[in-house]
């Protein structure tokens, strides 16, 4: 990324997605900040954000348990070319001590905020968590420079953290950039005789154990350059940034460090063992950001026992650096997905993709596999999704994906009536669910990412309910020998559009009342909503007001 690509105009471009919600361009491009400089998923961006009048300021909350930090976020964009002074940081200063201690939160929210904003510190449990100590820090996100005098503010003030053009940049990384420091770098091997691999004469790898002290020692942590190869960056709410820090904090597991952690790997010009120590030349990390941040982040808690493997690879082969830094990063951590993609369950489904409809679907069981020409790819993670939301009947447990191929995966894949024909029969639902949310009030709740799985639960419900869908949906196979599929699917969308109208007057109907970031976690409250608008639908159909799917489908 470019300063020039946070200039008003071309920002607005990037933030179109965003806008889409139904938010003012400063929540838009605070949304975008959460998921790509934050690395929060977009159900976790929207749960943070407040984006309705009488804020008091606060335009998003996000709590950092593993650094004990409630962090109270506000986004500015500027439409002509300026510098952020420090008027805007005062205000964020003052706007902090709102939740000083426990009896201000308590005081916001029996005041005359707006409700959201009470909703969003009550989901937090932000009373309890500062009341346990949890510190609270104002983060200031513009797409303009900071000026001199906001500058030596954040140098006094250090409750307020800003992202400005050049820190936003800095942090987001782009594959294709050139970069890397050109200077030295000694790493100690007293303690260690380092392997050595020669690739022919293209590249020389030296594989040795380095102290985290060295590796924070490097140039180019602060403003990114270090990582400008690196596809992905340092910070986030992430589960694993999460237990990386858990194990620095922890120094009775430093010497275990190397047992958990990947490695990191650094692309350098010049590499030579010299005595006690390697020298390297003009380098790059191009795996390891995050781990190197957090070791910056932490350095007062890093110790002599606290080693990384480091794959250090003199190159000078451009063409070569590139296909490393591709292939470095796609080794991501292994997720339970990919320990369940050789799994017989999902072998069996793949292959049963194949044979259905002339192979027009496929089933992605492996993160970076190929997809045939001219099919149409559902992942097992999307099919995860919508098994567990229909069948299982727990929406709100869609965005934790992790149980998917977890806790959950017996319940959810290993069942004879999991087959392909089902998944591709509940794809064909999700797909007419997709059409008529946007007819959703309001919108960002259309945008939310647990809605389709809501109205997936109550469109299973409906079937269930119904002696001619009911057999189509213990059956699949027999809606496609039928020939009935579009006919089926048109009356799941005519169905639709009538519930998505009785939702949107009861969401209005209980106005405040309603929080969709916490009701659509809520089994409970799924369920009454679930079942009154059902109801609702049961009554325009006694009325003749509606058709049934029965009639629909006739």
């Amino acid at each position: 990324m470019f300063l020039q690509e946070l200039e008003y105009v071309n920002l607005k471009k990037i933030l179109i997605s965003y806008e889409e919600k139904g938010r003012g361009e400063s929540i838009a491009f605070l949304n975008w900040f959460l998921e790509n400089i934050f690395r929060l998923d977009s159900v976790a961006a929207d749960d943070a954000i407040c984006d309705r009048a009488n804020d008091r300021g606060i335009d998003g909350l996000v709590v950092e348990h593993t650094l004990k930090k409630v962090l109270v976020l506000q986004g500015k964009i500027k439409q002509k070319e300026s510098s952020i002074g420090d008027a805007s940081l005062r205000e964020l200063a003052g706007t902090i001590t709102q939740l000083s201690d426990v009896d201000s939160v308590q005081a916001l929210i029996d005041g005359g905020a707006n409700e959201e904003l009470k909703k969003i510190l009550k989901r937090s449990n932000v009373k309890d968590l500062i009341s346990k100590g949890y510190k609270v820090e104002g983060v200031f996100i513009s797409n303009q420079p900071l000026d001199k005098n906001g500058e030596e503010f954040v140098r006094q003030d250090s409750s307020i953290t800003v992202y400005d053009r050049r820190a936003i940049v800095s942090k987001y990384i782009d594959i294709e950039a050139e970069g890397g420091i050109e200077g030295e770098h000694v790493f100690d091997t007293s303690y260690v005789t380092p392997i050595v691999l020669h690739t022919s004469d293209r590249a020389t790898t030296y594989i040795l154990p380095v102290k985290a002290l060295e590796l924070i020692g490097m140039q180019g942590i602060d403003d990114g350059t270090l990582f400008s190869q690196n596809v992905r960056q340092s910070l986030g709410n992430t589960k694993v940034n999460k237990a990386l820090m858990e194990s620095v904090n922890d120094k009775k597991e430093h010497e275990n460090f190397t047992l958990y952690h990947n490695g990191i790997n650094i692309l350098c010009e010049k590499a030579e063992l010299k005595g006690d120590s390697l020298n390297i030349a003009n380098y790059v990390v191009v795996n390891g950001a995050q781990s190197i941040s957090t070791f910056k982040k932490l350095s007062d808690k890093l110790s002599e026992d606290l080693r990384v493997i480091a794959k250090v690879i003199q190159i000078q082969n451009p063409e070569l650096s590139k296909k490393i830094t591709i292939n470095s990063n796609n080794q991501n951590a292994i997720k339970p997905r990919d320990l369940k993609s050789t799994n017989e369950v999902q072998l069996r489904l793949k292959k049963e993709f194949s044979h259905i409809e002339n192979g027009i679907y496929e089933l992605e069981i492996k993160r970076g596999q190929e997809q045939s020409e001219g099919t149409t790819l559902i992942t097992n993670e999307e099919a995860g999704k919508l098994l567990l939301a229909y069948d299982l009947m727990e929406p709100e447990s869609c965005h934790q994906v992790y149980r998917l191929f977890d806790d959950k995966y017996s319940d959810i894949f290993a069942r004879p009536v999991v087959t392909a024909y089902r998944i591709i029969f509940l794809y064909l639902i999700m797909e007419k669910i997709k059409i008529v949310t946007p007819r959703i009030q309001p919108t960002p709740l259309s945008k939310y990412g647990l809605t389709r799985f809501f109205l997936m639960s109550v469109i299973s419900e409906l079937i269930k309910s119904d002696e001619v869908a009911l057999v189509y949906s213990r059956s699949p196979a027999e809606l496609f020998d039928d020939g009935k599929v579009e006919k089926f699917m048109d009356a799941i969308e005519s169905i639709l559009k009538l519930i998505v109208m009785d939702l949107n007057y009861e969401v209005e109907n209980m106005g405040d009342k309603f929080d969709y970031k916490s009701d659509l976690k809520s089994p409970t409250k799924l369920r009454d909503l679930r079942s009154k608008l059902l109801q609702i639908f049961k009554k325009d159909v006694a009325r003749g007001k509606a058709e049934s799917l029965s009639d629909l489908l006739s």
